[in-house]
């Protein structure tokens, strides 16, 4: 846990970029010492269809999907860290979002196989 969802537009971002953002995203919940490095899961999504009110470019879009324990100062820590970590990184996008979702605890189910 956190489990990061990243999406973004297909034509503009390639396989290169992507992996930098998902590295930087990773590195910068480490340097936050919210998460170790082992519970951080990071995977992205390409659209290729979108609108945009703005304008045609198109946006990145980043879910971090945490236990519903966290409080709310720990959930801005979270996103401001993965916001600032990307933003060097001059990511083709009109705007970038981070949005933290809750999981419940109770509906949570894993399982790992041996």
């Amino acid at each position: 846990m956190p489990h990061i969802i990243v999406e973004y537009a297909k034509q503009r971002v390639n396989d290169t970029q992507v992996d930098v953002m998902l590295h930087t995203i990773h590195h910068s919940i480490v340097e936050s010492s919210l998460y170790k490095p082992v519970m951080i899961k990071t995977r992205a999504y390409a659209f290729t269809k979108f609108t945009n009110t703005g304008g045609s470019e198109p946006y990145i879009h980043i879910q971090a999907r945490i236990k519903a324990t966290q409080d709310i100062d720990k959930k801005k820590k979270l996103s401001d860290s993965i916001l600032k970590g990307l933003r060097v990184l001059n990511v083709p996008a009109a705007v970038i979002t981070v949005e933290i979702i809750d999981m419940e605890r109770e509906s949570y189910g894993k399982y790992a196989p041996d």
